[in-house]
């Protein structure tokens, strides 16, 4: 009895609290975006460059929106060939989010797993605080990423995706870059942090943000 009138009384708390506005559904299209990020997209001076390249994007819910879209469209305008690479648990598709605003379904078309099969010239780790966490804790994502750079591929990351690079082993005595709030855990695994819009340290490349997206696939083609 002692137990069942805590409960009550608990669930009569909630009705008060929830009858003051303290908790209210919440809305979508009323989370803040962040901040707008407009650059442009260069036009392709050679539209077959890649032509012959094969590009793995590795992303889940929650990926910064223009941290998938801009590489997308920049390495398919110049003939690459790619996969948008997630989990297995979300094999048809991924949300993308510009900051906390939920903006665009992106359709997959390979899983961390199914991708092991294939050999890529380039891995692209995006950014997104939700995404890049659930990505350097997937065990296959981390085996897809050092097994091609250990067959000598390119590992590209932006933003808050550089943190994947110390589950993958790739971030000890690494020049990287990233976003600034993953300072800290980049020295503490060993590399050395650059607050620099881009960064190439051999066949690693880092890029800052989403605010310098241009000059990180700036850095990416001129590696690949």
């Amino acid at each position: 009895m002692k137990l069942l009138a805590l409960l009550l009384a608990s669930l009569i708390n909630m009705q008060i609290v929830n009858a003051q506005g303290i908790f209210t559904p919440a809305d979508p299209n009323d989370a803040p975006a962040g901040l707008t990020y407009n650059v442009p997209l260069p036009p392709a001076s050679n539209p077959l460059a890649f032509k012959d390249k094969r590009i793995a994007i590795l992303a889940s819910h929650g990926v910064q929106e223009s941290e998938l879209t801009y590489p997308y469209q920049y390495l398919k305008a110049r003939g690459a060939q790619i996969d948008i690479v997630v989990p297995a648990w979300t094999s048809d598709r991924i949300l993308a989010v510009s900051f906390l605003r939920p903006t665009l379904w992106v359709t997959a078309n390979e899983t961390f797993q199914s991708a092991q099969s294939k050999h890529y010239d380039l891995i692209v780790l995006t950014g997104g605080a939700w995404n890049s966490t659930v990505v350097r804790k997937d065990d296959e994502a981390i085996k897809l990423i050092r097994q091609n750079y250990l067959a000598g591929s390119l590992v590209a990351a932006v933003c808050s995706g550089s943190q994947i690079l110390i589950d993958a082993d790739l971030a000890s005595g690494t020049q990287l870059t990233g976003t600034g709030s993953i300072k800290v855990d980049l020295v503490n695994a060993g590399a050395h942090f650059h607050d620099v819009p881009a960064m190439s340290d051999g066949r690693i490349i880092t890029g800052r943000g989403p605010a310098e997206i241009l000059e990180f696939m700036q850095a990416i083609s001129s590696k690949l």
